[in-house]
């Protein structure tokens, strides 16, 4: 039976792929197997170095680097660098908020398509608050909880959304609703700034919170 690339990684000794990762050679490691470790490699200097946690923009600059990745295959690398790079470590809750953020922005796109604009809405301002709270670190066996299902095949199409309601989401934009909708968020004005550009709002003022 065929493993895959994080299974395969997980079975191997943390000094072999450390050596790998400090000299790009390995004769214990396949040539696909490396290219991973690359990968998953990149997607940690992405985060490190671009400094946000959102999983489909750290997807998109890993395939300027790497073009030959499909966008569901570069968002798979960087769920997998997540879950590698922490499997040893004590996992934060800066770690698990920022990835619980990406989910209800996720939740959040989804809800527009259908046009439920208030659970949308809602869905951002938890999203807001995964990504500022702080807390204290959190032990791995306090993360228990819901079960999350993730599939990079359903298309919104097959969950009921329909065509015409890309054609209101174009109107709503173009009326400022959901420019109105981030302003009214209770949030710093940079975090308005980002979650415009995420929308592809741009030149649009905004208005700080007293």
């Amino acid at each position: 039976m065929t493993i895959g690339y994080l299974a395969q990684l997980q079975l191997l000794p943390m000094p072999i792929i450390n050596n790998f990762r400090k000299t790009g050679k390995s004769s214990a490691m396949k040539a696909e197997l490396q290219q991973y470790v690359r990968e998953l490699d990149a997607v940690m200097q992405i985060k490190e170095t671009e400094y946000f946690d959102n999983i489909s923009r750290i997807a998109r600059k890993l395939q300027l680097r790497y073009p030959h990745l499909a966008f569901t295959t570069a968002k798979m690398r960087v769920y997998d660098a997540f879950n590698f790079f922490h499997i040893n470590d004590t996992v934060t809750s800066d770690t698990w908020d920022a990835i619980y953020a990406d989910k209800m922005e996720d939740l959040a796109a989804l809800c527009l398509a259908k046009g439920n604009e208030k659970t949308a809405k809602e869905a951002l301002a938890l999203a807001h608050e995964y990504r500022t709270k702080a807390k204290s670190r959190i032990k791995p066996e306090d993360m228990t909880g819901n079960t999350y299902v993730i599939s990079i095949d359903i298309k919104p199409e097959d969950l009921g959304f329909e065509t015409d309601n890309l054609k209101e989401i174009a109107r709503k934009k173009r009326d400022g609703y959901y420019l109105e909708m981030i302003n009214s968020l209770n949030t710093s004005g940079s975090e308005k700034k980002r979650l415009m550009q995420d929308a592809g709002i741009t030149d649009a003022e905004i208005i700080e919170n007293e």
